[in-house]
């Protein structure tokens, strides 16, 4: 069973003072910051710590290629025989993006007195990938299952403790070019770029719903127009992918969704919404060490919320 502790932290930021209640899972694998308000963030790729043969763990190898089965499926385990790089395990972390989803929720607090929920994984993505389903996430080590527990508990508190409709930012980093923030609402970037998708099949389905019924056509202002995220990121001067300047990935690399923003938005029910933050790196550089861009972030996703989740 995993452990949880519970600690009040005071959080400074300019002319306020407040306390965040944080509970870490099992060996501080994990972390949550709750939140008072309805955006929810998520940190799964940020985390460095790495248990090693000083913390009795010899039996906690680095995660690496899977294998594949009779039927050709991915078996994600350390001891399947002959690995595939078909059965590809990323274990690259994302830069910086533990630090930006603190900053960015300090930030939406400096400006509204209210904080979002934070979520962290503070594990290297050697040791577990929080964004994808358990197997290939944990590679089956108990260690590495229960910290994904937790993880995916923690979310599920927050989730919770959100009253009626809400949205989650699931923040990473990548090195695509053109350097953009991609936003990813499960909507793959052929589609965005052919404008052939659907509001039952994206992570903001929920609110499509609420705002257009059935109606496809309107759903396009809510990821590619002026009432998606990617506008009001526009409107700071920020450049992003789908948005009103930048409608769709024109047949460039792209990141649409992974597990969380899949598994945690509205696509399969609810009223709680997901979304992908993907920063690229020279972004994340200037986010991480600029409070002039955390706050243009934190101003565009107040916006968006502001218009679509009043």
């Amino acid at each position: 069973m995993s452990i949880y502790h519970l600690v009040l932290c005071g959080i400074f930021l300019p002319g306020i003072q407040s306390t965040v209640t944080v509970e870490t899972g099992f060996k501080n694998y994990t972390k949550y910051e709750h939140g008072d308000m309805n955006i929810i963030i998520t940190a799964p790729h940020g985390g460095f710590k790495r248990p090693s043969t000083q913390d009795n763990l010899a039996n906690w190898p680095d995660r690496a290629d899977g294998c594949k089965d009779s039927f050709g499926k991915c078996v994600w385990t350390h001891d399947c025989g002959t690995t595939s790089t078909d059965c590809d395990a990323r274990t690259v972390n994302d830069l910086y993006t533990r630090a930006i989803a603190q900053d960015i929720a300090d930030k939406i607090k400096d400006i509204t007195g209210f904080r979002p929920h934070v979520v962290y994984n503070m594990l290297s993505r050697r040791k577990l990938d929080a964004n994808r389903e358990i197997n290939e996430a944990t590679f089956n080590v108990p260690d590495a299952i229960t910290a994904y527990q937790d993880y995916t508990n923690f979310i599920n508190q927050a989730r919770s403790a959100v009253s009626g409709p809400g949205f989650l930012l699931d923040v990473h980093g990548q090195t695509h070019t053109p350097a953009r923030t991609e936003l990813g609402y499960a909507i793959p970037g052929s589609r965005l770029d052919s404008g052939s998708y659907t509001i039952s099949r994206s992570s903001i389905r929920s609110l499509g719903q609420y705002w257009c019924g059935n109606d496809n056509v309107c759903f396009k202002d809510f990821v590619q127009g002026n009432r998606s995220l990617g506008h009001f990121m526009n409107e700071e001067g920020l450049d992003a992918v789908p948005s009103t300047q930048d409608p769709s990935p024109n047949g460039e690399s792209y990141f649409s969704g992974g597990y969380t923003v899949r598994e945690y938005g509205s696509r399969v029910g609810g009223d709680i919404d997901a979304i992908q933050m993907e920063f690229d790196r020279a972004f994340r550089l200037g986010l991480r060490n600029d409070e002039d861009t955390q706050e243009k972030v934190a101003r565009a996703i107040l916006s968006f919320r502001e218009l679509n989740y009043a």
